[in-house]
């Protein structure tokens, strides 16, 4: 029989589970593994309960353990660089990993993107989903690397408005 301590750490899992499936969801873009990450996280998030501090955030600790099981499957299907996982991941600050929005906050970064005029849009699909370096995608686009970078970084700039603008809208009700 698991001890006292295993069965608090696996409740909380359990309570905060779909805080923790979207943010596997935004950082694999996959529901099955998705879903594979969410499994793994149990088991080690089980087998480590003893590490977890009680009175400490608990969804930052298991979405570190999440964003960690991401990395590893990553290494095995190759699907998103560790950039693009740590660039997700990095979109929340850990001062909100333990609100009420969660990791919630990356399925509306991946809302957003959607959301890009569809230059801006593939310029952040070419540097952050296919790992092409600013260079090659100004040299593949006949643009300049300044010009690439200025675009990037007003793409950026377009998805922090929009986050910021929907997690608004939903702390409001407003949809």
């Amino acid at each position: 029989m698991p001890d006292p301590v295993t069965i608090g750490v696996q409740q909380l899992f359990v309570r905060h589970q779909p805080a923790l499936r979207s943010f596997a969801i935004a950082l694999t873009g996959d529901f099955a593994a998705a879903e594979d990450v969410v499994q793994e996280t149990f088991l080690t998030i089980t087998a480590k309960a003893a590490d977890f501090e009680p009175g400490t955030n608990f969804v930052a600790w298991a979405c570190a353990i999440a964003r960690l099981k991401v990395l590893e499957n990553r290494r095995a299907v190759r699907r998103f660089s560790p950039a693009v996982v740590d660039a997700l991941a990095d979109a929340i600050p850990a001062d909100e990993l333990g609100a009420d929005l969660g990791c919630e906050r990356l399925p509306q970064l991946l809302a957003c993107l959607e959301e890009l005029p569809p230059k801006a849009r593939e310029l952040v699909r070419l540097r952050y989903f296919l790992e092409q370096g600013p260079t090659v995608i100004a040299e593949s686009l006949g643009r300049s690397v300044a010009g690439v970078n200025a675009a990037l970084q007003k793409a950026r700039e377009a998805l922090r408005i929009c986050v910021a603008r929907r997690l608004a809208a939903e702390g409001t009700g407003v949809a």
